[in-house]
């Protein structure tokens, strides 16, 4: 009988472990796969299969690495992963062990920037109702951005080209690379904390999706959404959208744009105000000319009016006199007649009377006293 070596389990899959660790091949491969069986571990980690249409093989992705993601890997997603092929020494299974992950078909900034877009907007962060109107004679314009960028220089040179009397705030930031997010989010907080601001005009000029990425941000597309005074968002070029300019308050293609929108043209604004001026004299004018001419009109037809009516007034006070005239007492006492009292009191009747008694006798050139003597009564 043959002497023979006996291994332990532990030494075989140390053994093997070995040749896999010392393999070149193996120690940093791209494999291409979907996903499967996914689980985010609340420790960070992540676990998941790669498989294709004849096999599979485990992976794993430390918190480390899973952290500089850009994207949210999920089940049945193409990936392609970078990583070196290890030994799992307690269960004797071999896995891939992931440091790079993104996914196949489109690249992984742009997969993170669809998903947060996504995020966001089913949150209501795009809602126009929340958009907060950009004043339109804004006298203070805060500009965060970097302190030592071309954009910079330029929103300084349009906003005093267009209105020297506007006050300029630079609130510099850091604009690209891993802190840029969290002190731009610093100067966003410090801009509406010091409130002299109309407006806030945030942007950096072009660059690359790495470059701008720093605008992608969860937390800053919530300070920006927050911020009290509104904000233009101005990333990059014409054709470079980042989740800020969805975000703010209104989207500017560039940092030049922005800085046109932010104050408004002094020069021009004094034309318009004498065109309206103008505008506003010669309606004056026609106006008076025109008021003149109906009041002119007016005066004329009243006097007309007036006219006719003290003729008609003239023909009825006539006749009016006419008719007094025939009723007045004095008509009739020209005819003879006479107007007999007892101390005041009108006498209409003989049977009043009584011998003895003195009367008064009224005709219409004078008066006279007199004593009844007789009294005859006519049946």
């Amino acid at each position: 009988m043959t002497a023979r070596t006996v291994f332990s389990v532990t030494q075989v899959n140390r053994y093997v472990k070995k040749m896999l660790d010392s393999d070149a091949l193996l120690a940093g491969l791209f494999v291409e796969g979907e996903l499967s069986n996914f689980n985010a571990h609340s420790s960070g980690h992540l676990y998941f299969t790669l498989k294709d249409e004849n096999a599979a093989i485990g992976g794993v992705m430390f918190k480390g690495s899973a952290e500089s993601l850009k994207f949210v890997p999920k089940s049945g997603m193409k990936v392609i992963a970078f990583g070196h092929l290890g030994l799992y020494e307690k269960t004797g299974q071999y896995q891939l062990y992931v440091e790079f992950l993104e996914p196949a078909g489109i690249g992984g900034l742009q997969l993170a920037f669809s998903q947060l877009k996504e995020k966001l907007e089913a949150a209501g962060l795009f809602d126009a109702s929340r958009k907060k109107d950009i004043p339109r004679f804004a006298k203070s314009v805060a500009v965060i951005t970097s302190p030592t960028g071309a954009a910079v220089r330029d929103i300084i040179k349009i906003i005093r080209e267009r209105n020297a009397a506007a006050k300029i705030i630079i609130s510099p930031a850091i604009v690209q690379g891993e802190y840029a997010a969290a002190d731009i989010i610093r100067a966003i907080r410090e801009v509406n904390e010091f409130g002299e601001a109309d407006v806030i005009v945030l942007g950096r000029g072009g660059g690359s999706a790495e470059d701008l990425w720093a605008f992608n941000d969860e937390n800053l597309a919530y300070a920006v959404s927050a911020s009290k005074i509104p904000v233009i968002s101005a990333v990059g070029h014409e054709t470079d959208f980042t989740i800020t300019d969805f975000v703010a308050d209104l989207r500017a293609p560039t940092p030049t744009a922005a800085a046109q929108i932010a104050v408004f043209d002094r020069a021009q604004m004094l034309e318009e105000i004498c065109r309206l001026l103008d505008i506003l004299t010669q309606g004056f004018l026609f106006s008076f000319e025109a008021r003149s001419g109906a009041v002119k009109s007016f005066t004329e037809k009243l006097s007309r009016l007036t006219d006719e009516r003290l003729v008609r007034e003239r023909q009825n006070l006539a006749q009016s006199e006419i008719l007094l005239e025939k009723v007045s007492p004095y008509t009739i006492f020209k005819r003879g007649f006479a107007i007999t009292k007892i101390e005041d009191k009108l006498i209409t009747s003989v049977k009043n009377l009584s011998p003895g008694q003195n009367i008064e006798i009224t005709w219409a050139d004078g008066e006279a006293n007199a004593k009844i003597e007789k009294i005859k009564i006519r049946k």
